[in-house]
C-alpha cells in the first residue's frame, strides 16, 4: 500500500478509527491497538486515549498479533478487529459479543465469510483456552497460519449472514485495487 493500513481514510475516518470506534460500542475503554516494533514511526498518529501493545512474538504476521491481544487482556474473552476490516460494523461485533455470552463450550466464536472461509480476525476468543495454544503454536513454528490455531481450540462458527446482510462485511484491504473497490462502492 506504500503506507501502513491504518491511515488509509474511508467517510472521512482512518482505518484506526473505524475500528476503535467499531469494537467501543461493546469494549467500552478497554480498545488497545496491538502493531509490531518495526511499525514505532508512527506512534504520534495514534489515537491518544487509546493505549497501544507490541507484538511479543516479532515478525509472526497475524497470529502474533492475536496472540498479544490476548495476552495483554485482562478480561474473560477478547474481541479482535484487524485494521484492515473496515466495513466490520458494531452491530456484527455486538452479535458476536451476544453469541459469545450463549456459548460457554467454545474457545472461539469465528464468523465464517460467504466464501466459506473463516475471518478470525473479526473474531471472539477466550484468553485462558487460546493463549496457550497461540504461544505452543508460535514456539514451533516461526512462521504459524492462524487457520493451524483454529485446528486445535473448539470454536463456535457463525454465518456472515447472522452479522450482516452486507456481502462485503469483511472486505480485506490489502493493496491498492482493494482500497479503490472500497472507496468505489
Amino acid at each position: 500500500m506504500k503506507m501502513d493500513k491504518a491511515f488509509l481514510e474511508v467517510g472521512g475516518e482512518t482505518f484506526l478509527t473505524r475500528a476503535v470506534k467499531t469494537l467501543s460500542t461493546v469494549c467500552e475503554n478497554r480498545v488497545k491497538i496491538v502493531f509490531n516494533k518495526a511499525q514505532t514511526n508512527f506512534i504520534e498518529k495514534l489515537l491518544a486515549d487509546v493505549p497501544h501493545i507490541f507484538d511479543v512474538y516479532e515478525n509472526r504476521g497475524a497470529l502474533g498479533g492475536i496472540h498479544a491481544a490476548l495476552d495483554n487482556c485482562k478480561s474473560e474473552w477478547a474481541i479482535v478487529l484487524a485494521v484492515d476490516l473496515p466495513l466490520v460494523t458494531s452491530e456484527a461485533i455486538e452479535y458476536l459479543a451476544q453469541v459469545t455470552l450463549e456459548s460457554r463450550d467454545f474457545a472461539a466464536i469465528v464468523p465464517i465469510q460467504t466464501d466459506g472461509r473463516p475471518q478470525p480476525l473479526c473474531a471472539v476468543y477466550r484468553v485462558e483456552d487460546c493463549l496457550t495454544k497461540i504461544e505452543e503454536l508460535l514456539m514451533k513454528e516461526f512462521s504459524s497460519p492462524v487457520k493451524d490455531f483454529l485446528k486445535v481450540v473448539p470454536i463456535r462458527f457463525i454465518g456472515q449472514k447472522d452479522l450482516s446482510n452486507n456481502k462485503n462485511l469483511f472486505l480485506n484491504v490489502n493493496n491498492p485495487n482493494d482500497f479503490q473497490k472500497l472507496v468505489s462502492r
